[in-house]
């Protein structure tokens, strides 16, 4: 090999592996792919080897259904390696070629067995490696999230059998390994559960810092603009909990309740339940008596409507009414008037205020 062509131990190391990676990882081009596959053509036991480096990967990602960069792994197995030879020399002049030189392979059975042992030791290393990505990043990386636009649901049914209707504007998270029993799901926003019971592997819903435990079970659970957790059971039993600080015992809700969760606090109406509470899985929503955190959340997800109650008293005030393919316009315009409210709209936004002299006239 001539003087212009011949490379630095360090760079050749470098670009060798490089090489190596992109082929295995099937990213190397023509010429760059030709060059290597004669090279491993002509060193058969190396060519198991590496092989095996890359087997080991493609298992270990089968199982973790994860994704490996196989350049990025032995990248880092290159570095752990960097004071053994980490490609025989009789690779370097055939690089050299792909680079543009001329030269021969002088291959000696000395390097080549020189380099079975950093081989051998790259497998063991990406194979922890693998490991490594399985127990830091293999929950997030199969993680399935599924999320409903503003005024929009949907219908999901999960690997175990059980179904969730998920309500306008609202995103639930199915847990890593959920098909193989971490039946743990996260909701933001509202959705209604109709569980597959599995005694061995229990479903649990998780929503601002509640745990809900079916027991083999139908239930509701919504978030309101308050923080609280609002849960309705239709059939079966759940268990509500507080997780925020991981003393409180659990709750048992039975068909008919219903278990609001806030501040630490669970708050359980026995037998209050009815088919209003579910009306939302229609398309309907409808109200007795509900707080206006809970109309103003559902206005959110269901309208896109921010709604704000600037006085206290008016905050404190109950709603009972229905709603089915009305517009905005005329679900606020009923709130108003079952409130005794004003309204003053801003976009988007809507602000309800005590009637009277000192009121601002809708516009």
């Amino acid at each position: 090999m001539s003087d212009e062509i011949r490379l630095s131990a360090a760079s050749a190391s470098d670009a060798d592996w490089d090489a190596l990676a992109r082929f295995m990882a099937g990213e190397s081009d023509a010429v760059e792919s030709a060059v290597v596959a004669q090279w491993l053509a002509t060193h058969p036991e190396d060519a198991a080897l590496a092989a095996l480096v890359k087997a080991r990967a493609e298992r270990a990602v089968t199982r973790s259904e994860i994704s490996v960069d196989t350049e990025q792994a032995l990248a880092a197995v290159r570095s752990r390696l960097a004071e053994t030879p980490s490609m025989p020399p009789s690779m370097t002049p055939l690089m050299a070629v792909h680079r543009g030189g001329a030269a021969t392979e002088t291959a000696a059975p000395r390097s080549a067995r020189r380099w079975r042992g950093p081989l051998f030791a790259a497998a063991a290393a990406l194979t922890a490696m693998v490991g490594i990505a399985q127990w830091r990043g293999g929950n997030r990386a199969t993680e399935r999230v599924y999320s409903t636009p503003v005024g929009q649901r949907d219908s999901v049914t999960l690997s175990d059998g059980s179904t969730v209707v998920l309500a306008p504007g609202s995103r639930l998270t199915v847990a890593s390994g959920f098909s193989r029993g971490n039946r743990d799901v996260t909701l933001e926003g509202a959705a209604f559960f109709d569980v597959k019971h599995d005694g061995a592997h229990p479903f649990v819903v998780h929503s601002r810092g509640a745990e809900i435990r079916d027991i083999g079970t139908a239930f509701s659970v919504k978030t309101d603009a308050k923080g609280r957790v609002l849960v309705a059971v239709t059939h079966g039993i759940v268990a509500l909990r507080d997780t925020s600080t991981g003393s409180a015992a659990p709750v048992e809700l039975r068909a008919g309740d219903r278990g609001v969760l806030q501040a630490g606090t669970v708050a359980v109406a026995r037998g209050t339940v009815t088919d209003e509470d579910m009306a939302w899985t229609r398309g309907q929503l409808a109200y007795r008596d509900a707080p206006l955190a809970e109309v103003q959340a559902d206005l959110r997800r269901w309208y896109g409507i921010e709604l704000l109650v600037a006085d206290a008293a008016l905050a404190q005030r109950t709603l009972t009414a229905s709603f089915r393919g009305d517009s905005a316009a005329q679900v606020v315009q009923v709130i108003a008037l079952a409130l005794g409210a004003e309204v003053v709209q801003r976009g988007d936004t809507i602000l309800l205020q005590p009637q009277g002299p000192g009121s601002t006239p809708h516009p």
